[in-house]
Formats: C-alpha cells, structure tokens, sequence
C-alpha cells in the first residue's frame, strides 16, 4: 500500500503522542508542525477531557474537531461540542452501584467535559498524573448527572476481579474500555473514537487511505478499522502491535515524529 496521499493524521494522546512525563517531546512537536505546514490536519483523539488537551491544541494551532473521552464527545476548537453519546440512563446508578460494592469510586464525565466524583479514592492520582481535573460533587446518583453521562470510569488493574465482573455483566450492551494500566472506561456501545473519526471523515471528506492513525490501547483499535495507515508505538498493547502496519519507538523516545518522517512525510 503507498501512502504518499496521507491528508489527516490522528493520534492517541498520553502513551502515544506524549511522554511518561505527560509532555510533548520537541522532536514530536516538530514533526506535527511539519505536517500542519504541508497541509496535514490533526486530530488529537483521546480518554481525557478536552479541557486536558487545550493546551495542545493551542500549541499546535489545531483547526480541526478534537475526539475526546474515548470517542463519546467530539469538540470543535473553540471548545464547542459538536456531538456526544451518553450512556443509556437505565444502566447509570447500576454500573455506580457495582463499582462502590467492588470498593473503588466512580468517577463520572459529563457531556460537557467535567470530570466529576463524590467519594475521594486514591487511585484518583493516575487522573491527576495526566492532568485531569477532577470536580467533587455532592452525589453523582443525582439525576441531573445521569442524564448528561458520557463515560463512567474506574481506576483498577486488569488482574482486579471488578474488572472480570464489570466485564461479564455489561459486555454486549455497553463499551467496555480499557486505555492503560489503571484506566478502565464504561460507554456506550456507539461511543469509540473510530465512530468519531468515521463522522469526522465523512463531514470533512476524507478517505479512508488518506487517514493515518498513531495509538497504543485497545480503545485505538476503532480507529485502525477507518485508516488506511495505521502505526503502533513500541509500548502498545499486543493486540495493537498485531493490528498495526508499522511498529515505531516507544512514545517516550518520539515514536511518533519519527513515524511520521518516515512514512508520512517520508524525509
């Protein structure tokens, strides 16, 4: 396959385009510019908010919409949701309810863009590491929070049997995500990043084998299904590495600009 008519790239954002640090190494700053100026969009697609990554997308002066909260909420630059899928209101106060009898606390994401919890955990720190605010509220069983939920998530390692559990019981009817070694993410079955960039695509005219896609998790595979190029840092999950054309460094050794000279801008 030639991939010499790349048009726009998206990349995953910490454990991909980031370092360990949660910083933009210069050379992947670099490297992104390069594109931008040879008429290259990008498309941060992330689990985090998009307050988290404005500063990105002003660094980067990034004109086009930004998926966010793993594919759930899509938002223009100027900060304006352009659409969101929320979680069924049905499953809400059962999936809160199991993760508290598993012994962890809920943190919920609304449509638009907060991050909200009741009950402080520590595990919260892994948020916190990566630049998430996070907002404490009264209760999030409050009705007005179900309505507007996009994504609830719970920090545990997949060896924690409340991972097994949230599995069995919801998969099949809600998106069942995980994007790091702490990050486990419940959606809706219609909220991944490659819906996202699907509906993106589409609105701005984009083929398929135009579209290059950099990521690292599972929750980046969606998007591999509507690329033509698609690229896995070294770091990346096993399933990811198999599904990907190319394997570059880890994204702490700028994988990802060094991606994007060799095959995308081929320098």
């Amino acid at each position: 396959m030639i991939h010499d008519m790349i048009r726009l790239l998206v990349t995953d954002v910490d454990g991909t385009l980031l370092d360990n640090k949660s910083e933009l190494p210069d050379f992947n700053k670099k490297a992104l510019i390069e594109c931008l100026d040879r008429k290259i969009e990008i498309i941060l697609a992330t689990g985090k908010s998009f307050a988290s990554i404005f500063w990105l997308v002003e660094l980067l002066g990034l004109k086009m919409p930004q998926i966010t909260l793993n594919g759930s909420v899509i938002v223009a630059k100027d900060s304006q949701i352009i659409s969101f899928v929320r979680i069924n209101p049905e499953y809400y106060h059962e999936i809160i309810a199991d993760i508290r009898h598993g012994g962890c606390s809920p943190l919920v994401a609304l449509a638009d863009g907060r991050i909200l919890y009741d009950k402080e955990h520590p595990t919260f720190e892994a948020f916190r590491k990566i630049n998430e605010k996070l907002l404490k509220v009264e209760d999030i069983d409050d009705e007005k929070y179900c309505r507007s939920c996009v994504d609830i998530s719970v920090t545990i390692k997949e060896s924690d049997p409340l991972d097994t559990y949230l599995r069995s019981k919801y998969e099949g009817k809600l998106q069942l995500v995980r994007s790091g070694e702490y990050f486990f993410d419940i959606l809706d079955l219609d909220a991944t990043k490659g819906n996202a960039l699907k509906q993106i695509a589409e609105k701005f005219g984009f083929k398929k084998e135009e579209i290059a896609v950099l990521g690292d998790s599972y929750n980046d595979l969606s998007m591999f299904d509507q690329s033509g190029l698609r690229i896995a840092v070294k770091n990346s999950y096993e399933k990811v590495l198999q599904a990907a054309d190319f394997v570059t460094d880890e994204n702490y050794n700028c994988g990802l600009g060094k991606a994007i000279y060799k095959y995308i801008l081929k320098d």
